[in-house]
């Protein structure tokens, strides 16, 4: 009987293409809306926790906190400022601050950024080279895994950056008086730090006219050489020398109530905490991204609805062959769970490939846009919540089902056969 049950399930939904293909369309539709939005607020909130590395606050130049955070932190936006390095030195000495990750930025080669930093940096996003080694010397880098597929670069490479940051196809060259060298390349993290290029502050002081003039280094060092040393930014001369921000890790809680009232009282400084920031930039798209899930939810509740017309308009065309199978046997149970199967085989079928057809949207986008390739986005990350989905939609079908199979199951086949077709 299981096996009528079956056939009888699939020829009803194939003779009816029109109709089955429709409320799986509808329904489908809904469940990849819903489905984009899972991922994207998963692929978010893993991108925060991994973009935001520990760092509790962000010093900068006056401006825009959020702007600070974006520019600091993501690497999505322009830099407020600078800030003089005798301030960040003082920062930096401030017993109550466990890490001070200096940055210096401006720079870009073919749409990448250039971090001036420390080598703790790549500890921030737990990254490590895949091949070389971290900077030894000023004027060397080492290059995000993405940078490394994108463009091809490889140990060794020599390549002039631009001031500014330049769209991915700008090829100009204005700091051809301080060529970079590869000297690393860094394993895939998922972070940021994929397409950043990371060398040392000294070099990207260096590419500014800023070198080494003015610390205790030989003459005959004053510009360009692989066997300098680096600076340490700490006990540097300070003169005109700057940074454009320092990422704080607090060694005590006291520090979080203490250093940000300080440092928003100095002249040209300001203290970001990269939480408010993200929780303010959110509750910017907050409405958008509601309103595309309640979106989602209705085409959910219409194609649930479209089951349950589907079903039972099947039901009323059919009742003369449930009639027949009531007649050889079969029992009011078994036309109710046919019913019931048709209706869950349709919600399970919507279900099933609208997540994929959702991961298949965003995997094509990606391959087609520029800013997806550029954070990541790519349909490859499946979530727990979709799981909820799918038994979501599939508890919508069977819910929906549930008066057609009802009625199938109340007929009276004595009553049928007696009428005819």
């Amino acid at each position: 009987m299981t096996w009528v049950i079956a056939k009888l399930t699939w020829a009803n939904l194939i003779n009816r293409p029109m109709s089955t293909f429709l409320t799986v369309a509808t329904l489908l539709v809904a469940v990849s809306l819903i489905s984009i939005l899972l991922q994207f607020t998963a692929f978010v909130d893993q991108r925060l926790e991994k973009d935001t590395a520990g760092v509790d606050l962000i010093i900068g130049a006056k401006g825009s906190p959020l702007q600070l955070v974006l520019s600091a932190l993501y690497h999505v936006d322009v830099p407020p400022g600078n800030i003089p390095l005798k301030n960040a030195q003082a920062i930096m000495r401030d017993p109550q601050i466990r890490r001070t990750t200096p940055l210096a930025l401006g720079d870009s080669f073919r749409g990448y950024r250039v971090v001036g930093t420390l080598p703790s940096f790549l500890n921030l996003y737990g990254s490590e080279v895949a091949e070389g080694n971290v900077w030894k010397h000023p004027q060397q880098v080492v290059i995000g895994s993405r940078i490394h597929h994108e463009l091809g670069m490889d140990v060794g490479q020599k390549f002039v950056t631009t001031h500014g940051l330049a769209s991915a196809d700008a090829d100009a060259a204005e700091h051809e008086q301080a060529p970079y060298e590869v000297v690393g390349i860094l394993a895939p993290t998922g972070s940021v730090v994929d397409r950043l290029i990371v060398t040392s502050v000294d070099s990207v002081w260096h590419a500014h006219g800023t070198g080494h003039e003015g610390d205790d280094h030989d003459d005959d060092h004053a510009g360009h050489d692989d066997h300098d040393e680096l600076i340490d930014l700490r006990t540097a001369d300070p003169t005109g020398r700057e940074v454009t921000a320092l990422l704080i890790e607090y060694r005590s809680p006291i520090a979080a109530v203490r250093l940000p009232r300080i440092i928003n009282s100095q002249q040209g400084l300001q203290a970001a905490v990269p939480a408010i920031e993200i929780t303010r930039l959110f509750s910017l798209s907050e409405g958008l991204v509601s309103g595309a899930r309640v979106l989602g939810i209705i085409f959910v509740l219409i194609g649930g609805l479209s089951i349950f017309v589907t079903v039972s308009n099947a039901t009323s065309h059919k009742t003369y062959d449930i009639a027949l199978l009531r007649s050889m046997g079969a029992r009011p149970t078994t036309v109710f769970m046919q019913q019931l199967i048709e209706g869950t085989a349709i919600a399970v079928i919507s279900g099933a490939f609208g997540i994929l057809f959702a991961h298949l949207i965003l995997f094509i986008a990606s391959l087609a846009l520029e800013p997806l390739q550029a954070i990541g986005l790519n349909g490859g990350l499946f979530t727990v919540s979709e799981i909820y989905l799918f038994v979501g939609t599939v508890f919508v079908g069977i819910i929906a089902v549930m008066w057609p199979a009802a009625r199938s199951y109340r007929l009276d086949p004595i009553i049928l056969l007696k009428r005819g077709r």
